[in-house]
């Protein structure tokens, strides 16, 4: 009777393993397509070429300080956390 009770656990957390896989890799698509807009996604903005490259090299601090915001927004927000602690808890419930 046991077995099938360790087989329950281990379903359960490998459910819950990849449902937080999931909402962790929606969150970050989320979070970056909502920062960068859709023409910056897409490559349909003004510059190209070279012109975009002397941008890149004439704003570099402003790009980092871009990153940086972006990686804030990522840790800041209940999704990213809510599918860090699935994670951590299937783990937990994998080694027991």
């Amino acid at each position: 009777m046991e077995r099938i009770g360790d087989f329950m656990w281990i379903q359960i957390s490998n459910y819950l393993f990849m449902g937080s896989l999931l909402l962790l890799i929606v969150t970050f698509i989320a979070k970056g397509a909502s920062s960068q807009g859709f023409t910056s996604l897409t490559g349909l903005g003004g510059t190209s070429g070279s012109a975009t490259d002397l941008t890149m090299e004439h704003n570099q601090k402003k790009h980092f300080q871009f990153q940086d915001s972006l990686v804030g927004r990522i840790v800041k927000s209940y999704l990213f956390w809510i599918s860090i602690t699935g994670i951590l808890i299937s783990i937990v419930i994998s080694k027991l």
